[in-house]
């Protein structure tokens, strides 16, 4: 009976892994600023795949690891040339959390990192 149990937990484990990875399936090439264009034309890689990109080229680099909404939007607009609605920005940023691409500030709300912040009490 018990190792019944660790097999099904075991197997539960290994799926749940699996997920993982094919969650991450084509959000690992990341930036693609630096790619010729004749290279980029042949990815099959969407338009909102290239904003996450511009994003987390955003808070990298012009914010050091750490941004709000505000200053994403600005960012997209000085480094990138592309302006997008607060809406969109804000639902994207949420789903990169999710996807554990960015993270969100404890106690800051609607503030992103790049990297998982610990707060101290």
């Amino acid at each position: 009976m018990i190792g019944e149990i660790d097999e099904l937990r075991f197997l539960w484990f290994i799926q749940k892994m699996e997920q993982e990875k094919l969650r991450t399936v084509g959000k690992r090439i990341g930036d693609l600023q630096d790619l010729p264009e004749e290279l980029r034309a042949e990815l099959q890689v969407s338009k909102l795949d290239v904003l996450e990109e511009q994003i987390l080229s955003v808070i990298k680099n012009r914010y050091d690891g750490i941004a709000n909404i505000d200053e994403v939007l600005v960012g997209l607009f000085r480094d990138h040339k592309v302006v997008q609605k607060r809406s969109t920005v804000g639902a994207r940023l949420y789903r990169m959390g999710k996807d554990k691409l960015l993270f969100s500030v404890p106690k800051k709300k609607g503030v992103y990192a790049t990297e998982k912040i610990d707060r101290q009490p």
